[in-house]
């Protein structure tokens, strides 16, 4: 990763009661037309328990993509140790400059901090991270990369399709990075309770994880 009203219907008169009461029923529905009723949330369980991803709201990604030769030297793919440095080109023509801290395995104490609880059989885990656009083009990193989590031997977890929570510092948050800017900034995503420990990577697509061009780190 700076991440839905009911009405009532109107209660009829009697027609036994005759005429006079036809004509209130008729004065009491016009009135109700005029006053909205108090929106409700219908009991689904199918509706997650933890907020939507901040993200969802993101400045809108920029219509023009930068330059395909990046303006500065790039980092080649490869696997690295947590708080290496690598300069990421993206499809998009964006490049930045990324900084792998530490990851937080699991981090559902940190996610409580803005309210966030895992679903049944899941938890969450974040990357703390530095990344700073040293491109040519304003934009979000999470326009342009993927960022994922795999647990040894199991599948990715990406922020497109398993952020359902915020962290404290996400870098959903972020509403847009012009050149030069650059951010301390945090990814959440969620994975199975019973996954193992993993690793974190950088995809420089958008679409999803390419493994022939992933920054891992370990």
């Amino acid at each position: 990763m700076r991440s839905r009203p009911v009405t009532r219907a109107p209660r009829r008169g009697s027609a036994r009661m005759g005429a006079a009461l036809v004509v209130a029923s008729a004065t009491a529905v016009g009135l109700a037309a005029c006053i909205a009723s108090p929106p409700s949330t219908p009991d689904d369980p199918a509706i997650p328990a933890s907020p939507s991803p901040v993200f969802t709201d993101l400045n809108p990604a920029p219509t023009t993509d930068g330059p395909t030769e990046p303006p500065v030297p790039t980092t080649a793919p490869g696997e690295f140790s947590y708080g290496d440095t690598v300069v990421v080109h993206t499809d998009r023509g964006s490049t930045w400059e990324i900084t792998a801290l530490r990851s937080i395995d699991p981090a559902d104490s940190l996610a409580a901090q803005t309210g966030a609880v895992p679903r049944a059989g899941e938890r969450f885990v974040v990357l703390e991270l530095e990344i700073e656009n040293v491109g040519v083009v304003t934009t979000h990193p999470m326009f342009d990369m993927t960022f994922a989590y795999q647990p040894d031997g199991g599948p990715f977890s990406d922020q497109n399709s398993a952020s359902t929570a915020a962290a404290p510092q996400d870098l959903g948050y972020v509403w847009e990075m012009a050149p030069g800017d650059r951010e301390s900034a945090q990814v959440i995503v969620a994975v199975r309770a019973d996954d193992p420990t993993g690793s974190w990577v950088v995809s420089p697509s958008a679409s999803g994880i390419d493994g022939a061009t992933l920054y891992r780190w370990r």
